[in-house]
């Protein structure tokens, strides 16, 4: 309920104006890694790599009902494949919504192939962001015939674990194909609001189906890369410990985390010799991102309005 309520308060577009301040907006890219790509390569991915972390970019932006707006988006995907092409893993996250899935499923899948197919040319993996449950089965569709009919083995897809459907749909998926190459798997827990029939009622029930989920990728490593992509160090833990007692490779998998959270388990994960990606959003549209963020843990409201008393000063 006070997730809620935190974006509701901060997402009207009168509390919006508040993203024109410098100290929100520097508050904000905490959790942003650069208004465009040409900054971000500029300033910061190098330091990132040299850290040993992997990367896993995302373009701002989503829901777009204009073509204007799809062809921007596209036009910045494809832009940011070309310039991170020259360097070692870094990946590509994309909203299927951004691409006209809210238009036109043929649209979409026309963008989503040109995006996948200049990829390609690059050696540069490009992975399907989840969204709300009314698009995953266009979105598997979409997987499916670009992964498994036409070979594009540069695309990767995410599951969330909130859902109660998700467990058999990676077993229909993804565990039950013969794959030439292993897709990465991500798995997260989930963010949207969703009807209550679709989804597990409370954090204890979905922390256990995300540690079943992971159980059951990691019993099939030989078909599927997963990506844990969590900031409980518990699961992360108990993740930890299957992986030793069966005896599996940790290059096998890796860990997923949001820029600029937990940078301490960050660390750790890193320094016991585990891949971690870090998922790094870039560009304008940061707002409604940062205010999502913000609401995981309402008490970051705090920070919000320590940078409205600077401006103060």
């Amino acid at each position: 309920m006070l997730k809620v309520i935190v974006i509701s308060l901060l997402a009207n577009p009168i509390a919006k104006s508040i993203s024109n301040i410098p100290s929100v907006k520097s508050l904000a890219f905490k959790y942003v890694g650069a208004e465009d790509i040409e900054s971000f390569i500029n300033n910061k991915i190098n330091d990132i790599l040299n850290d040993n972390y992997k990367i896993t970019i995302s373009f701002l932006g989503e829901h777009y009902h204009s073509q204007e707006d799809i062809e921007r988006y596209k036009k910045n995907v494809l832009d940011i494949i070309r310039k991170i092409s020259v360097f070692q893993n870094v990946t590509v996250s994309i909203k299927l919504t951004a691409l006209g899935l809210d238009m036109d499923y043929e649209y979409c899948k026309d963008n989503l192939g040109e995006i996948i197919e200049f990829a390609s040319k690059f050696n540069i993996r490009i992975h399907i962001d989840m969204e709300q449950s009314i698009y995953i089965d266009n979105s598997l569709s979409l997987f499916d015939l670009y992964r498994k009919e036409y070979k594009y083995n540069n695309l990767d897809i995410t599951f969330q674990a909130y859902l109660y459907r998700t467990s058999k749909d990676i077993e229909d998926r993804i565990l039950s194909f013969d794959w030439d190459s292993r897709p990465i798997v991500r798995i997260c827990k989930g963010a949207y609001k969703e009807p209550f029939d679709k989804v597990f009622p409370n954090k204890k029930l979905i922390d256990e189906n995300y540690y079943n989920i992971s159980v059951k990728m990691l019993d099939n490593i030989q078909k599927v890369y997963p990506a844990f992509a969590t900031h409980d160090h518990k699961i992360i833990e108990k993740i930890k410990n299957y992986v030793q007692y069966k005896g599996i490779s940790i290059d096998s998998f890796e860990f997923q985390m949001l820029y600029g959270i937990r940078q301490d388990l960050q660390r750790k994960i890193i320094d016991q010799g585990y891949n971690l990606r870090i998922y790094i959003p870039i560009g304008s549209e940061w707002y409604d991102y940062f205010v999502r963020r913000i609401a995981e843990k309402p008490s970051n409201i705090l920070l919000v309005l320590y940078s409205l008393l600077k401006r103060q000063k």
